[in-house]
């Protein structure tokens, strides 16, 4: 039975042992990133290079699909590493790190630390998850962010807390700058929370979160928002068809 002052310990060690591997095998792989990978990694660079020269307007315009708070938080670490795969290894490693705790933190909400350590761990060993520590893709920020969200979520205590329902709105916003796929594991949890304070006629620390998400989230998505459902479909049957699935 672990402690609640031994459960932080344990997990620190699993993520160290993670992190160790993960930065070995982006020594010996030797081979080009692909994909989605390969986009990613490429904008992280262009992120880079924008932000050196001031032009943050054309951070937002880059991409109609992606948003760019992965690539950009990764092009800060870029800036004090000589490789783009290292700085984009490092970043997806403090994403992990995120979820675990969030993952921990969550658990504590319900049950003991053992309970909760472990199924932190569960996160962080997860197939794809570990998968997904090798390659810089938006996967596990997206769930890391989720499970960080749904921490801050219970704790407004269905939106009567004005700081922590202001804090689901910047979380919210980074999950949805993350990927906008968010609002799938966002919205239902947040509405299912959100009908008390509706009841109450007591909406105001609701309303604070809404504006804080709606402010962050504008600058890019804006007009963005109305094209997205037909991308996210056309993007879908494209990439089944490139992968040779039958055609629906």
């Amino acid at each position: 039975m672990l402690t609640a002052r031994g459960a932080p310990l344990a997990l620190l060690v699993v993520f160290l042992a993670i992190a160790g591997t993960v930065l070995l095998w982006v020594r010996i792989d030797q081979r080009p990133p692909a994909w989605d990978h390969a986009n990613h990694l490429e904008r992280m660079v262009a992120c880079a290079d924008d932000l050196a020269a001031g032009r943050l307007r054309l951070i937002l315009e880059r991409s109609s699909f992606y948003p760019p708070l992965v690539p950009c938080a990764a092009s800060l670490v870029y800036r004090l590493l000589p490789s783009d795969a290292a700085a984009g290894q490092v970043t997806i490693l403090l994403f992990l790190g995120v979820g675990m705790v969030a993952t921990y933190l969550l658990g504590r909400r319900f049950f003991d630390p053992t309970a909760s350590a472990a199924a932190a761990v569960m996160f962080a060993t997860a197939p794809f998850v570990v998968f997904s520590t090798l390659n810089f893709q938006l996967d596990l920020p997206l769930a890391a962010v989720a499970a960080l969200f749904l921490y801050v979520l219970l704790r407004t205590e269905e939106f009567r807390s004005i700081p922590w329902s202001v804090a689901v709105g910047v979380v919210g916003a980074v999950g949805l700058l993350t990927k906008p796929p968010f609002a799938v594991f966002a919205l239902p949890p947040a509405l299912w929370l959100a009908w008390p304070a509706v009841r109450r006629r007591r909406p105001g620390p609701l309303l604070a979160g809404a504006a804080v998400l709606l402010a962050l989230c504008l600058p890019w998505y804006g007009l963005r928002a109305f094209g997205l459902p037909a991308q996210l479909l056309n993007r879908s049957f494209r990439q089944a068809a490139e992968q040779g699935s039958p055609p629906v």
